[in-house]
């Protein structure tokens, strides 16, 4: 099954892709990834790989459960229920992306 996500790496706009799966999404974060979601991002999950804290380059602040904390390196933003993102969550992402600058 492809279903599109959107690619966001550090000082780049996020882009569309279509993946095929979780290999690709492993080869985008430069590893294991694990999953994480923002309060501010209803429906969405972000895929990164933790291991890259510190490492990479800081890419956007994200809130979880009222804390705030940094995603580093590729952030590959998904559908929390495994289907591809529609235009109207892709520009859900992207102001939510200008809103963090």
């Amino acid at each position: 099954m492809v279903i599109t996500v959107l690619v966001k790496r550090p000082h780049e706009e996020a882009y569309p892709l279509e993946i095929r799966g979780t290999d690709e999404i492993n080869e985008l974060v430069g590893g294991e990834y694990e999953l994480l979601s923002d309060d501010r991002l209803e429906g969405i999950s972000l895929l990164v790989n933790e291991e890259l804290r510190g490492v990479e380059a800081n890419n956007f602040p994200i809130t979880t459960d009222g804390y705030r904390d940094w995603v580093y390196g590729t952030c590959v933003f998904v559908k929390s229920d495994g289907t591809s993102l529609s235009e109207s969550d892709r520009d859900a992402i992207r102001a939510y992306l200008a809103a963090q600058l």
